[in-house]
């Protein structure tokens, strides 16, 4: 039987809107009620009553939340972090520097950031800026990141893939040193530390509730989900995702926008 659920959000939990659709919310609350535990591993920052204006209705339903590509686990009320090597960050930002309009921010604890363009208001609603701590790209920051997100635009309104080049040279110069995803059909470049990632931050959690792996069910849709989906044998990729998540998945659900997390909680995760 499962006892553990893991939903990465956008794409897979949330809808297009970025809501939690009702279907969602009555099968999570169904397997609460059967003593499971549920989370959410994201790559979103906390602070996800700013970025999505979550209220109790939507945090109650979980146990707790992995963050920033498993940078961040929020658990019991203690924030735990994995941070990026110093050298690592650097690399990035010279490598930002490189493209024309390329934007680069860092993220660190208490929700700070550091970005190498000018922030205005039309970031607040999209990134919860009005109440986070914006710092230069300096020696602190550097030294305190725990992800690093390069983008287009305002990054919700991007419409462009990065240069392949960009990736490339990334992967290539820190490779080893950090987990590099090339997320959003080429749209991002996410980074957190080598030690970080959804499926170790899962394992930290899964072991902390004495489960077996068998007994955790993980959804995703992107490349950053990969790990977690490959690893747990009940493991759901959406209608709506990447290629490779749905090849790396047990199971292929219906698309974010069509009721795919209810549908796959109701048809497979019920046994047993």
């Amino acid at each position: 039987m499962v006892k553990a659920l893991f939903f990465d959000l956008d794409g897979t939990l949330l809808t297009s809107s970025k809501e939690i659709p009702a279907s969602a919310r009555d099968a999570i609350r169904q397997y609460r009620s059967r003593g499971a535990h549920v989370y959410f591993a994201t790559a979103r920052s906390p602070r996800l009553d700013q970025t999505l204006g979550w209220t109790e209705a939507e945090f109650s339903l979980f146990d707790g939340g992995i963050y920033a590509n498993g940078a961040c686990i929020c658990l019991d009320g203690e924030e735990h972090y994995n941070y990026i090597a110093p050298d690592a960050v650097r690399a990035c930002t010279e490598a930002a520097a490189a493209y024309d309009g390329v934007h680069l921010s860092l993220h660190m604890p208490c929700e700070g950031y550091a970005f190498n363009f000018p922030v205005d208001e039309s970031m607040n609603q999209g990134w919860g800026l009005a109440q986070a701590r914006i710092t230069p790209i300096d020696e602190a920051a550097i030294g305190s990141t725990i992800k690093i997100l390069l983008f287009y635009d305002r990054l919700t309104d991007s419409t462009r893939a990065l240069p392949a080049a960009l990736g490339e040279r990334i992967c290539r110069e820190i490779g080893q040193k950090a987990n590099v995803y090339i997320a959003d059909e080429g749209r991002t470049i996410q980074i957190c530390g080598k030690d970080a990632g959804k499926l170790r931050a899962i394992e930290r959690v899964r072991m902390r509730l004495g489960l077996s792996c068998e007994e955790v069910a993980v959804f995703g849709d992107d490349v950053n989900d990969l790990e977690m989906l490959a690893f747990y044998p009940n493991s759901v990729a959406m209608g709506n995702g990447a290629a490779q998540a749905k090849e790396a998945a047990g199971f292929v659900t219906r698309a974010n926008d069509e009721g795919g997390v209810a549908y796959a909680l109701e048809r497979i995760l019920t046994k047993g």
